[in-house]
């Protein structure tokens, strides 16, 4: 471990004189096991997001064994900008305009990722076209993946651990998670793509009309609606 650690200390330092990017999430990197997630317990967005112009997007991680026991956890990437890293038992969700993410799981070695192309490891890679009005449900999980839905209302997408997965099954799992200390932003893709209307439900992500009722007065306090922590 020494020698990759020292490894990747002198690739950095190359890197920092050539310019090249460095993969760290130094900080951000405990597991549940070292600090678990400590946010408020899963309540849906509901309507209180743009869905006239952007996606919803919900990424998570099941509770497991595996997940809770872990010391270091794997980050999640848009567009090459690491967004967070993802406890066992955590969720979060972001606002995505209409486009193209490309979105990518890594896993590193004590907060270092990797340094330009030269990565400790990649696990998961995958495109994610969004349409406005959508909910998308990401679901990570290293020892249990989910099984294909043969009638699920969405399109297989997903590498490895990280899959898309229908809102049936992500609405029997996202109220045992409790929210991360990241997220809740607004994401622009690389190329942002114009769309007249809000799209009809469909295959392809969920939709608004499907989403958990919820009382358009905003809510006050962490008992009458959703809050972050």
């Amino acid at each position: 471990m020494i020698k990759i650690v020292s490894l990747f200390a002198a690739a950095g330092l190359l890197a920092v004189l050539q310019g090249c990017t460095i993969h760290q999430s130094i900080g951000d990197n405990f597991g549940s096991y070292v600090s678990g997630p400590d946010g408020q317990a899963f309540k849906p967005v509901g309507p209180r997001w743009d869905y006239e112009n952007t996606a919803l997007l919900y990424v998570y991680r099941p509770a497991t064994e595996w997940s809770m026991d872990e010391l270091e956890t794997p980050s999640f990437n848009v567009d090459g900008e690491r967004l967070f890293n993802l406890k066992g038992g955590a969720y979060t969700w972001y606002e995505l305009e209409p486009g193209s993410y490309n979105l990518v799981m890594r896993r590193g070695l004590l907060g270092l990722e990797g340094v330009g192309d030269l990565v400790i490891k990649t696990l998961s890679r995958l495109q994610l076209e969004a349409q406005p009005g959508k909910v998308y449900y990401l679901r990570y999980s290293e020892i249990d993946p989910p099984k294909i839905i043969p009638d699920q209302d969405v399109n297989p997408l997903g590498d490895g651990p990280l899959q898309m997965v229908s809102p049936t099954l992500a609405l029997t799992e996202l109220p045992v998670t409790k929210m991360l200390h990241r997220g809740r932003d607004r994401l622009q893709p690389e190329q942002p793509v114009a769309y007249a209307a809000v799209p009809q439900p469909g295959r392809g992500g969920d939709t608004l009309d499907s989403l958990p009722a919820v009382d358009n007065e905003a809510p006050n306090t962490k008992e009458q609606g959703w809050w972050p922590f």
